[in-house]
């Protein structure tokens, strides 16, 4: 019984992660999780199909007919702008497929179905599109091969996100330094009941007046240098 509620525990929390990012968890996490359980293969495979069924995509985790999650669910974590681009894209590559020729025309459609495949919401769908069509382009001079241009495309695409989030990431520290940043500005400003030097601020924060320096031009607050005093 004991074995049970624990591992119903884990299941809640797992789903509680989950929810905290749209409804998304990584594969990696999950076995983290249960790695002191020793669950079989099959085991797993149930506590993916759980998941499923409260509606969580396990980004990372495939089947050998696709992913975990399927398609029209995969769907629904489009917004509203890119399943309208996805239904303009699709029109564009049937017209294109049936009137020209190339070789690399059908390739198009594969390009789309992986870019849907590692859609996770964190980039749009279009820039995947065209990041998978440019790693398409490069991968057709170097080889003929399907199997070696498909996992070209696919690692163009993997890469891409990675550097975006890495930029998103980036982004959102550098927001929180200059959150962080204002707050002590005004509140050094109360204090004192006039305008800060960058000198005082430096001090205040224990940061170098090059990092004030570069996080103030966002902050788009007034502080004194000293060299400028007078």
């Amino acid at each position: 019984m004991a074995d049970r509620l624990e591992f119903q525990g884990k299941l809640g929390w797992i789903l509680e992660e989950a929810k905290e990012h749209a409804n998304r968890i990584q594969k990696e996490e999950i076995e983290r999780y249960f790695e002191n359980d020793d669950l079989s293969d099959e085991q797993m495979e149930l506590v993916y199909d759980y998941l499923l069924s409260q509606k969580v995509a396990v980004s990372g985790y495939e089947r050998k007919h696709g992913r975990v999650y399927a398609a029209e669910e995969k769907e629904s974590t489009l917004t509203q702008e890119e399943q309208t681009y996805l239904q303009n894209y699709e029109r564009e590559l049937q017209t294109r497929v049936g009137a020209e020729q190339g070789s690399f025309l059908p390739f198009l459609e594969r390009v789309l179905e992986i870019a849907k495949e590692l859609h996770d919401g964190s980039v749009f769908l279009g820039d995947l599109v065209q990041e998978g069509n440019v790693s398409l382009m490069l991968a057709l001079k170097e080889s003929g091969e399907e199997e070696k241009i498909l996992n070209a495309v696919r690692e163009g695409i993997e890469a891409f996100q990675e550097e975006q989030r890495d930029v998103h990431v980036r982004d959102r520290k550098m927001v929180e330094k200059v959150d962080e940043l204002d707050g002590q500005i005004k509140k050094l400003k109360e204090e004192m009941g006039r305008k800060i030097t960058l000198e005082e601020l430096a001090l205040y924060t224990d940061r170098s007046e090059e990092e004030l320096r570069s996080v103030l031009k966002l902050a788009g607050e007034e502080v004194v240098d000293a060299n400028e005093e007078g």
